[in-house]
């Protein structure tokens, strides 16, 4: 309707106008992914409200116990276990309940989290911590103190930059 129906007969055309308003930071639009081009996502706070419940406050009680190692590597290394997200995103069900139960949805949401800087993908997976179990692996840009070793298994491309600015006694950014 916006674009005066099928076609944009109304003379505007709707992919550049999704383009602009992307780069002026008023919705999320990535066309060039095919998982994610045919979303919009209009309230850019939305994806932010749900990351947040990622990364605050520590977990407590006796899931709190069960969760500390993953929560110290997302802490100490920027090492996100899509185990702690699950769970972390299960204690807000009413705002993420889709993306608890719907791996697809979860995978999106990942994706999404991606594409927007949030997080790397290392396309690769760990055993959970105390659990016989493997869970997929992200880090969080913001989260690493440090420049990540060889022996980690991280390659960032062109398309992922992240600029490590440290001081000798403490993390900057």
């Amino acid at each position: 309707e916006v674009c005066g129906g099928p076609g944009g007969s109304a003379g505007v055309d709707l992919e550049a106008m999704l383009k602009y308003h992307h780069h002026l930071g008023h919705v999320l639009y990535y066309p060039h992914n095919s998982r994610l081009a045919s979303r919009v996502i209009i309230d850019v706070e939305w994806l932010l409200r749900i990351a947040s419940l990622l990364f605050c406050p520590e977990p407590k009680g006796e899931q709190g116990k069960k969760l500390r190692k993953q929560y110290d590597l997302l802490t100490t290394k920027g090492i996100l276990l899509e185990s702690l997200a699950k769970h972390r995103w299960q204690q807000h069900s009413k705002q993420t309940a889709m993306y608890t139960k719907d791996q697809e949805q979860r995978d999106y949401l990942f994706e999404l989290m991606e594409q927007s800087g949030l997080l790397y993908n290392t396309k690769s997976s760990m055993q959970i911590p105390d659990r016989q179990e493997q869970t997929r692996k992200f880090y969080v840009p913001a989260l690493v103190s440090r420049m990540p070793a060889a022996d980690d298994q991280l390659l960032f491309d062109a398309s992922f930059p992240t600029i490590y600015i440290t001081s000798g006694r403490r993390k900057l950014f």
